[in-house]
């Protein structure tokens, strides 16, 4: 009977401790927009919002004392989520965005280039670091603007064991390199 508590203890510890690698999900984007306004309610087209990055699923990686412990994925539409969110974040800076291609003022196309998190659960100081990479071309008449925007971020987050806990994580970066790219477009 000893051995019998001994063994189920020893599982117990070692499965009850164990990483759980799900799927990131990314929220829709909430109303938090609160940069500078566009002044003349200018028409924008987003024409595009294209995820150029050769691993679309992956999102970052745990590290365990140097090496990669897991692959962060995610099975979210980030495309879709990242052309909605603007979309709204554009509406609320004051920006009329149902515009034909001939009617727009501005034609914006969003490259997204990299996302990468990293979480160290051996850190005391900051053990969760995110980075986004975003290019913006924007064509106003003849002109053509190309804009690169770099979203980084870092905190601390209680030891975790699921990658669930990374998720408002991600969703933060995504918000604030939307709410970046808003404001730039509002003074152009």
């Amino acid at each position: 009977m000893k051995y019998l508590l001994l063994i189920l203890s020893a599982m117990l510890l070692l499965t009850g401790c164990t990483y759980k690698n799900e799927a990131l999900n990314l929220a829709s984007y909430n109303a938090q927009y609160a940069g500078p306004l566009a002044k003349e309610k200018p028409t924008v087209l987003l024409r595009l919002v294209k995820d150029i990055r050769s691993d679309k699923q992956s999102v970052g990686y745990l590290l365990d004392n140097g090496k990669t412990l897991a692959t962060l994925y995610t099975n979210a539409d980030i495309e879709a989520k990242y052309q909605e969110g603007l979309g709204y974040a554009l509406n609320l800076a004051g920006f009329n965005t149902d515009a034909s291609l001939k009617a727009a003022s501005m034609v914006v196309e969003v490259y997204i280039k990299d996302i990468e998190m990293v979480y160290n659960d051996k850190n005391f100081d900051t053990n969760l670091r995110g980075e986004i990479e975003i290019e913006v071309i924007v064509r106003r008449g003849a002109d053509v603007i190309t804009q690169n925007f770099r979203q980084k971020g870092s905190k601390w987050i209680a030891p975790s064991y699921s990658s669930k806990d990374l998720e408002p994580f991600l969703y933060t970066l995504f918000a604030d390199s939307i709410d970046q790219i808003v404001a730039r477009l509002t003074r152009m």
